[in-house]
Order: C-alpha cells, then sequence, then structure tokens
C-alpha cells in the first residue's frame, strides 16, 4: 500500500541511460528513415526544423537578457539563409566557394541589430552585447550546423543520387553522435581523470579517449556500409576525419556546457528525455559539420 509520498530527487544513472538510450533509437530511427528515402526534401526538411529548432532554443536561453529584438533578428536571418540555400539546391549543384547568402545574412544580423538598438538608446555595453547574442542566434545553429549540413548533402560529388552527399553527411552525424555515446559509456564505467571540472565536471579524459574510439567505429561502419557510395574517400582519410570529427564533437559539447553554465540553465529544452533539447543534440555537429566540409575543401577532395 503506497504511503501517499513520493520520493523526489536527482535521477539514478541508470535511469538517465534508459531515457538516453531510447531518445537517442528514436533519433536514429527518423534519421534512418530520412536517410533511406534518399527524398532531398526530406533531408532539407529536418535539417530546417533542427537548426530552426535549435537557434530558437538558444533565443530563449538568453531570455533573461537584453536584446531580444536583435536575438529574434538573429533567428528569422537564420531560417531565411536555410530556405535561400535550399533554393540554391534546386536550382543546381551546391558550389563549394559561394558563401555570399551566408555572409549577406550575417552583414543583415550585424546591421538590423544596430538598427534595432537605436530606438534604445546606450546603457553601457548592453547593445554591443546585445548585437553580439543576435550574431550567435544566426552563427551558432543556422549557419554552422544547418548551412553546413546542408551543404555536405548537395555537395557535386562523383555520385548519381538525389543527395549526393547523403553517405558522406550520416559518416559525419555518426561520428559526432557515437563521439558523445562513447564519451559517457567510457566516462560513466572508468571515467576518473576530470577534463574540464570547471565547465561540465561529468567529462573525463577515459571519456575522451572513448570518444575518439567510438568515432573512429562510427566512421568505419559507415564508410564499410557506403560501399561505392564513399569510394571516393580513400581510407586514409576515413580516419583522419573521424579524428578530426571525434575533437571538435567533444569541443562542441563542452562548448554548449560553457554557454548552459553562463546562462545558469541545465538543458536547451526538454523535448528530449535525457538528452535535453535539440541544441543538446546538435552542439557537437555544429562543429563537426563545417569541420567535415573545409577538411574536404582543403585536401581537394571535392
Amino acid at each position: 500500500m503506497a504511503n501517499g509520498k513520493e520520493i523526489q530527487g536527482e535521477k539514478t544513472k541508470a535511469q538517465v541511460f534508459r531515457e538516453r538510450l531510447l531518445s537517442t533509437v528514436a533519433l536514429w530511427v527518423i534519421v534512418t528513415s530520412v536517410f533511406i528515402s534518399m527524398q532531398a526534401w526530406a533531408y532539407f526538411a529536418l535539417i530546417l526544423f533542427l537548426a530552426a529548432m535549435g537557434s530558437w532554443e538558444f533565443r530563449k536561453m538568453l531570455d533573461g537578457q537584453p536584446g531580444k529584438g536583435c536575438r529574434t533578428i538573429g533567428f528569422l536571418l537564420g531560417v531565411l539563409l536555410l530556405l535561400v540555400l535550399w533554393q540554391q539546391v534546386l536550382a543546381g549543384p551546391s558550389t563549394v566557394a559561394d558563401f555570399q547568402v551566408e555572409v549577406l545574412g550575417l552583414v543583415l544580423t550585424v546591421l538590423g541589430g544596430f538598427c534595432w538598438r537605436f530606438r534604445v538608446g546606450i546603457i553601457g555595453r548592453e547593445s554591443i552585447n546585445a548585437v553580439t547574442d543576435g550574431m550567435m542566434t544566426y552563427v551558432y545553429v543556422p549557419l554552422l550546423f544547418g548551412a553546413f549540413s546542408l551543404r555536405l548533402s548537395f555537395l557535386p560529388l562523383p555520385v548519381e543520387s538525389a543527395v549526393p552527399g547523403a553517405w558522406l553527411l550520416l559518416l559525419m552525424i555518426g561520428a559526432a553522435k557515437f563521439t558523445d555515446m562513447g564519451a559517457y559509456l567510457t566516462g560513466s564505467l572508468i571515467g576518473k581523470h576530470k577534463m574540464a571540472p570547471k565547465l561540465s565536471p561529468g567529462k573525463t579524459w577515459e571519456g575522451f579517449a572513448g570518444a575518439i574510439i567510438f568515432a573512429q567505429l562510427a566512421a568505419w561502419l559507415v564508410w564499410f556500409l557506403a560501399d561505392d557510395e564513399l569510394a571516393w574517400l580513400s581510407a586514409p582519410h576515413v580516419a583522419a576525419l573521424a579524428f578530426l570529427i571525434g575533437v571538435v564533437a567533444v569541443a562542441g559539447d563542452l562548448s554548449e556546457s560553457v554557454l548552459k553554465r553562463s546562462l545558469g540553465v541545465k538543458d536547451s529544452g526538454k523535448l528530449m528525455p535525457g538528452i535535453g533539447g535539440v541544441l543538446d543534440l546538435v552542439d557537437s555537429l555544429c562543429f563537426a559539420a563545417p569541420v567535415t566540409y573545409f577538411y574536404l575543401i582543403f585536401t581537394g577532395l571535392v
């Protein structure tokens, strides 16, 4: 018979792991469904949704700070950026060097932010901080994750598909997200040496090593399954790319920890139990996507 009292407290590691596992499985089902469809519109819809939600959560995290109007401008221009890039994709193959749309969006974000602050007046550094936050709202998720993921999906690769970069995108996502999983599992089991105790007390160097190993495993698995679709990507490049993705994915996760601790929030949202919000999901991809893109350019692979 219940005693009428509810025991409240922190969730156990087992409960957190179970929730995280269920959310992860659900997310991979969605990603796999989009991947199998090989429909260009499905890829765009998923990237747009994640980028818009992540940017909106970032904007909401700063609700207690001045400059809400500047952040709104950054959010709207970030969504518009992806819509314009999508139209470019429909018009023809994605180019690797034309960043005019991204730069124009950044210019408009800064210009719009300052113009918005004209009506407020000068209050110390408040106007500068407000405009800077607006730039971050535009850059952090819509540009770093959204625009670069879209570019990776539709790179002019030697692949006959409606989404030429589908397998490449899967490799990037798999390596980055398995990095999260490897860090969590390894750190939970054998983690002892703190990596960045002031930023994220749960992060350990053992977890970092596990993250790099899991990134390699995921990248090699996708490369093996892709067969001819990723034949243009040689084995040494797979190893190098997986290592870079693993490192920057950990950096991306720690970077969001900086944001959350600076603002005094635990999670960016509550959409996914065990994970948090969309921003908590794509934080590692915000760095992994552009690093993957520029690695391909600087190595001459595209």
